[in-house]
């Protein structure tokens, strides 16, 4: 036989086992609890109410007059009242962050994100009612968790959903779970019977199921039949054995070290910690298989994302198992039995006593109705406006006037053992005529609510046993929301309003919780200021919030109280005497008066009134503001430097102009200088020539310089170099001023 029919053999055994071990050690309250349920469901045409051989025998069954058998039910009353109480409470579950990295905000998401697992699975209305009649009725009501795909959209991603068990008596649990709220509890089933053509349509390809019963069952067992197949949806909760590691850091792999578990460890890393002798500690966890067993076959199995049964119970009133003594669970139902059959039984010997007896005669003497005996025979039947009768007698005397005796009257112990019955039901359950409606004697609104209390506080186990099923639902879905939740996704998180906010969930995180904030006006991504809060941030126009659920730890309360309308109206009610009171408040806590109200345009009213320094946009805005004055300062820090620049380089040019100038102007004057030089140190007979010949010249052109602007050659006297004088200021020297030579040009 090979390894996997090997396993599932041993599967379909245990789940065999289990059952009837499930079976026997509830057998007296899954008998009770059939009966009870019928007698709450009793009405006239069952008479689930009478004791069967009582009834039998007031019918005439076994011979004689039928007999009245009434069925007066006031249990469906005393329940209802305990019920839709519940359903009037806001039932949910609040999320505390108790450290590690984690923050309020992350643990208000998660909250609102369990709330809206709540809403897309319409748990109020249906799973959690559903669990809440079976614990008022008979004792014990479940409700279902599972995982599936997302409806509606083309994704791979799952979430959560919260199923009702219609039938509580379907679900087979551990009996060695010992917690109030079963929440240690290592296995758990539901039984359904499915019709053999739905479970070829669900299951094809196991169309074979075996018709014979599981191995150990008699062959009159009623598990497998030709048109039904009993389908067994089954939990099982095990534990896996781990070591946790205090990492040392390692610098030179670039590892900051931590807490880490053996089973996520590279073997090298675990013997590094071994030669290290780091400190480990052993550890454990646990994880939930699912297995669907059909007749004797496996068609389903795998493991889930949960570490807790997702099988919640909702329990009334246990009574744990004793020695020689089943398991016991009871529900409202079960203490009104007797009480309501004492009534019953009273109302309707009180009718029969009253039908029993005749009707009201007429008392008259025969000469009084002689004649009208057809008139007097029917006077109890019809309504004839007029009875006449005979006056006066034959011998002239006059006839007494006819009368009606007293009418027939009930039976005064009857109505009494009514009365009585009726405060007894009354006295098992806690809810008097007070809380049933009746009018009391209370007149201001605290009277009344404090007899109301009265019925709270005697059936408060009904919603304590509530809360306990809300914390293992909270504790379930905050340990598989990181599993299902594995990779970034954006999902709903609904308030306590019904308000849906978005929400990103960023495994990769470094915080538990942070806010992205939207591009500012010059697109680049914003900052927010610094010192604000998260809260306030979240307020920003645009901004997401961000979380990591895989960061930190989280605890769990149940909230079980008035609907938030209710509360909502309350804290209206009290902000409006607080106002009366003073009205001078009105300017600081206007906004949260009209916060409260539940009237159009009181949201609108409520923003006006609000704060300045409460908007979020105030603070964007000065941030805004901030960064533009910054850019400004910025800008105008780079306007100066550039005129600074050009003012440096104007300067430059014009520094550069002067020197050229001054340059050229030198190189003029020293040009001059040697000139003269020259001058002053030529021959004084050839200067003379020199001259004469200039001034003959100019004579000659009139004074104009030639046509084509050239000056004519110069004679100098014989031809080559003129003759100079010796001088000890030689041209180009220190002193620009040639010497004056004496005698160099005659006066």
């Amino acid at each position: 036989m090979s390894e996997s029919v090997s396993e599932t053999a041993d599967i379909i055994s245990e789940v065999q086992k289990r059952y009837e071990e499930a079976s026997s050690h509830t057998s007296q309250w899954r008998s009770r609890a059939r009966d009870d349920l019928r007698f709450f469901h009793a009405d006239a045409y069952n008479h689930a109410q009478w004791d069967d051989a009582v009834y039998q025998a007031r019918a005439g069954t076994f011979g004689g007059s039928p007999r009245p058998c009434l069925t007066i039910n006031k249990t469906a009353q005393h329940v209802f009242q305990v019920e839709n109480e519940a359903r009037q409470s806001q039932m949910g579950v609040k999320v505390n962050a108790t450290g590690f990295g984690a923050m309020a905000e992350a643990a208000d998401a998660i909250e609102g994100i369990i709330r809206h697992i709540e809403y897309q699975s319409n748990a109020q209305q249906n799973a959690y009612a559903c669990a809440i009649q079976g614990q008022v009725r008979a004792g014990l009501g479940w409700f279902h968790v599972v995982t599936d795909y997302v409806p509606g959209v083309d994704t791979f991603d799952q979430d959560f959903f919260i199923k009702s068990v219609p039938n509580g008596l379907s679900v087979y649990f551990d009996p060695s779970a010992r917690e109030p709220d079963h929440s240690d509890q290592n296995w758990a089933m539901i039984v359904e019977e499915m019709d053999r053509s739905e479970f070829d349509k669900l299951y094809p390809g196991h169309e074979d199921v075996a018709r014979d019963p599981l191995s150990g069952l008699q062959s009159d067992s009623d598990w497998v039949s030709d048109n039904t197949v009993r389908v067994a949806t089954y939990y099982r909760r095990s534990e896996k054995e781990d070591t946790l590691w205090s990492v040392p850091p390692m610098p030179e792999l670039n590892f900051p070290g931590g807490m880490m578990r053996q089973s996520m460890m590279p073997e090298a890393l675990v013997a590094v910690c071994r030669e290290n002798k780091a400190p480990s500690r052993p550890i454990a966890s646990h994880t939930v298989d699912k297995y669907v067993i059909a007749g004797n076959s496996v068609v389903a199995q795998g493991e889930t994302v949960f570490s807790l049964i997702p099988l919640i119970p909702v329990v009334g009133i246990e009574t744990r198992a004793t020695d020689g003594n089943d398991a016991d669970y009871a529900g409202l139902v079960r203490a009104l039995i007797d009480p309501q059959r004492m009534f019953n039984y009273t109302a309707s010997a009180y009718v029969e006593s009253v039908a029993l007896q005749t009707k009201a005669p007429w008392l008259a003497a025969a000469e009084a109705i002689e004649g009208y005996t057809n008139e007097w025979s029917q006077a109890n039947t019809g309504n004839a406006a007029v009875l006449p009768y005979n006056a006066i007698g034959e011998d002239g005397q006059p006839i007494p006037v006819p009368t009606r005796i007293e009418p027939p009257s009930g039976s005064t112990g009857h109505l009494q053992g009514m009365q009585s019955a009726d405060q007894w039901m009354q006295m098992v359950t806690g809810q008097y005529q007070a809380e049933m409606g009746a009018p009391g004697n209370e007149k201001s609104g605290i009277a009344i609510q404090q007899r109301q209390r009265q019925s709270d506080t005697a059936n408060y186990h009904y919603t304590d046993n509530q809360a306990m099923a809300l914390r293992y639902l909270g504790r379930l879905l905050i340990a598989a929301i990181p599993r299902v939740y594995d990779t970034q996704r954006a999902v709903q998180s609904l308030g306590l309003d019904g308000s849906q906010t978005g929400v990103v969930i960023d495994p990769s995180m470094q915080a538990s919780a942070q806010v992205a904030l939207p591009p500012g006006p010059d697109g680049q991504q914003q900052t927010p200021p610094q010192g604000m809060s998260l809260e306030k941030q979240r307020q920003i126009e645009g901004a997401i919030l961000a979380i990591n659920p895989t960061i930190g730890r989280y605890d769990v309360e149940a909230d079980v109280g008035p609907a938030f309308a209710t509360r909502r109206q309350d804290a209206f009610n009290a902000l409006t005497q607080v106002i009366q009171a003073a009205p001078a408040l009105m300017g600081q806590i206007g906004d949260l008066v009209f916060q409260s109200a539940d009237f159009p345009l009181a949201d609108e009213i409520a923003d006006r009134l609000k704060p300045a320094s409460d908007d979020p946009r105030l603070g964007q805005a000065q941030q805004t503001i901030q960064q533009l004055q910054a850019q400004i300062q910025q800008l105008t820090q780079q306007l100066k430097d550039k005129q600074a620049d050009l003012s440096l380089k104007a300067q430059g040019q014009q520094h550069e102009a002067a020197t050229d100038l001054l340059k050229e102007e030198t190189d003029r004057y020293k040009a001059e200088t040697d000139r003269m030089a020259a001058i002053g140190s030529t021959d004084p007979e050839a200067l003379r020539v020199l001259v004469q010949q200039l001034v003959q010249d100019a004579l000659r052109n009139g004074g104009r310089p030639p046509e084509d602007g050239a000056m004519p050659a110069v004679q100098d006297g014989p031809p080559g170099p003129l003759p100079r004088l010796p001088s000890s200021n030689p041209p180009g020297g220190e002193i620009h001023a040639a010497n004056p030579v004496t005698g160099a040009i005659e006066a």
